[in-house]
């Protein structure tokens, strides 16, 4: 029922102009969202409670069951396998979003002013 209103609403702005203005609602939304849990974990009554806490809660978790892949067993570190692996094929997946998606390529052709 919402997603067939919320379409119907941003059309009804007009055609372009409605899907950005859906995409910067969006956009809002998610960071709202992502707001809310970080000061839920790192602010609120929690056993987190703070960016120190999470850190030391880290380097215990690696004390007691270390990490084989990663730097020295830790959870918190910029050198492992996992990660590297990630970083590659994230690299890779956004190239590809970028340049073969090809409503991004409709999108970028119809901001241009002289298009």
């Amino acid at each position: 029922f919402l997603i067939p209103l919320g379409v119907a609403t941003y059309t009804a702005f007009g055609g372009l102009k409605g899907t950005y203005y859906a995409s910067w609602t969006h956009t809002c939304i998610i960071y709202i969202a992502l707001l809310t849990f970080l000061w839920k974990v790192y602010a609120g009554p929690s056993d987190l409670g703070s960016a120190k806490k999470v850190w030391e809660n880290l380097n215990m978790a690696a004390i007691k069951n270390p990490s084989v892949t990663n730097t020295a067993g830790s959870y918190i570190t910029m050198f492992s396998e996992g990660g590297m692996i990630f970083g590659i094929v994230n690299i890779i997946g956004n190239f590809g979003t970028v340049f073969v998606d090809q409503s991004y390529w409709q999108g970028a052709i119809a901001c241009r002013p002289a298009a």
